[in-house]
């Protein structure tokens, strides 16, 4: 492989490395903060484009390293790797550590990426959580009908939704078991009525408690849902 193919690919590893990096870390973000939000960080088209804007940034500054230690590129990242390779994947994995480096001072404000790449992380959350929030909405307005009618419903899903996060730590477990009780306290008092506004809401919000910790798949097998 010639010295300019080990630069193109050092490039391509750098941006593709970067790319799987900042998804990984909006993952987490987003786990420890919408812990309610189980939808697939890859699934989010903010968080894809996001993470190809961090992975061009690392692809771009790759060009500005030498394999020597000598530029600024390599200085902030503590790069002195002479093969482009494994430059490129330096780069790639480190690409937070470069994007968040202090880049300027305005009365004594630290403004640069660090900055930006949070707006950036908090702009895809806000995505997702929107996104998260249509889909509920739209499946209790096809779904929320039929639940209603169906023999046992509230047992048969709460005992499904236990079941999905057995796999679960001890604590996640009680506090979504706390949640549960928290919803069944409005419960309605009057027998099941399928076209009272009390029912309607109880089981819209069993059917969100539900999809918000175990996802859509705590209904495959036994709910035919839309």
């Amino acid at each position: 492989m010639g010295p300019n193919s080990q630069v193109v690919l050092g490039t391509l590893l750098a941006i593709s490395l970067a790319f799987i990096t900042v998804l990984y870390d909006c993952h987490v973000s987003i786990q420890s903060r919408l812990k309610r939000v189980p939808r697939l960080i890859l699934g989010e088209p903010s968080a894809l484009v996001f993470a190809l804007v961090c992975g061009l940034i690392a692809g771009f500054a790759f060009q500005f390293t030498d394999g020597k230690g000598d530029t600024l590129v390599d200085s902030v990242l503590g790069l002195k790797q002479a093969n482009p390779l494994l430059r490129g994947i330096s780069v790639g994995l480190t690409v937070l550590v470069l994007i968040r480096s202090k880049l300027s001072s305005i009365k004594g404000a630290e403004i640069g990426g660090e900055l930006l790449y949070n707006s950036g992380r908090v702009w895809v959350m806000q995505s997702l959580n929107r996104r998260w929030i249509a889909f509920k909405s739209t499946f209790n307005r096809k779904n929320l009908d039929a639940a209603l009618r169906f023999p046992g419903f509230e047992d048969r899903l709460l005992t499904e939704l236990r079941q999905s996060i057995q796999v679960e730590t001890e604590e996640y477990r009680q506090f979504v078991d706390g949640q549960i009780r928290n919803v069944q306290q409005s419960k309605p008092a009057l027998p099941l009525d399928v076209t009272n506004l009390q029912w309607q809401t109880y089981y819209r919000t069993l059917i969100n408690l539900a999809l918000d910790y175990a996802g859509q798949a705590v209904f495959d097998g036994w709910f035919d849902y839309q």
